[in-house]
């Protein structure tokens, strides 16, 4: 008898012109069968299929769901630059808080799985990793509209997986990641600053798609953070790329983030303790320099 082929999942990711939606597709085509939601960019050179849909009401995203049986829904849609959101605030709580309690009441009107992209912006000062369970310190419209947007999901959706992660890997042209950015200045020989007093504990954003997946799979639900085994502060991660990926690092200068009065303000603490999902996953999700060699 010959074994029958498995048949691939159907992901949809919506916002697809998203730096997240890039990397998720690179990391995952192999295996899933992709649909993208297509906003003003467009994305046809990804060469996925693309659906139009309209997300401002549940019932015609639940039908998009239904018709194109989609079993796994992944929301990498939001306003994320902080300073915009400040600017923006109607439209951050839109695309931030709004927008993803639709997606998950779509989610749970067809019996489907949800995958929700959070942020590591909730916590205040110190070198500390923290935990699922830590009480929030929300200093901006972005955190705060990101924190109403985990609430909006799960009281739409309890078995929803929300994942706080900061990211990084190499981006589509249009959407450079930090790390793009270090890469790019340091090969242009220019003079970029890092913060030695912001601390972060960030994945790759193709480790960040295939565990996030693995955690659906093993039914896991809630908040999760998603992060390295370390920390490290932005001004090490960039010394340290460098150095990974064989270039000069002499044009990054050491700064801090409290010297930039032009900036919003913003938690210099972001480092996320993933015990939680190690747990879960019976083993670590690898180091800072891990995830450095893993973006190739």
């Amino acid at each position: 008898i010959m074994n029958e082929k498995i048949k691939k999942m159907n992901l949809l990711i919506l916002g697809g012109s998203s730096l997240l939606s890039f990397l998720w597709c690179k990391a995952t085509f192999e295996n899933f069968n992709i649909y993208l939601s297509q906003h003003q960019r467009d994305i046809s050179y990804l060469g996925f299929p693309i659906l139009n849909v309209k997300l401002d009401n549940f019932r015609t995203l639940a039908s998009d769901i239904i018709k194109n049986e989609i079993d796994i829904v992944v929301n990498t849609i939001g306003l994320t630059n902080v300073e915009l959101c400040e600017i923006e605030i109607e439209k951050a709580y839109y695309l931030n808080a709004k927008l993803p309690g639709i997606i998950a009441k779509a989610c749970q009107f067809t019996n489907t799985k949800l995958i929700h992209i959070s942020t590591d912006h909730f916590f205040d000062k110190g070198n500390k990793r923290h935990t699922e369970d830590d009480e929030v310190f929300l200093l901006n419209t972005y955190a705060k509209s990101k924190y109403q947007g985990e609430i909006e999901v799960l009281s739409n959706l309890s078995t929803a997986l929300i994942c706080r992660t900061n990211f990084f890997g190499y981006g589509p042209n249009y959407k450079l990641s930090f790390s793009d950015w270090i890469i790019k200045s340091c090969l242009a020989n220019k003079k970029i600053e890092l913060f030695h007093d912001v601390y972060i504990s960030p994945l790759c954003g193709k480790n960040l798609a295939l565990i996030s997946l693995e955690l659906l799979r093993l039914n896991c639900k809630g908040i999760y953070n998603l992060s390295s085994d370390d920390t490290i502060t932005k001004f090490a991660f960039g010394i340290l790329l460098c150095e990974l990926q064989g270039i000069s690092n002499s044009n990054i200068k050491s700064g801090s983030i409290n010297d930039r009065k032009d900036l919003i303000q913003r938690p210099n603490s972001m480092a996320l303790s993933n015990s939680k999902a190690s747990k879960a996953l019976n083993k670590g999700l690898g180091k800072v320099s891990k995830q450095i060699l893993d973006i190739n």
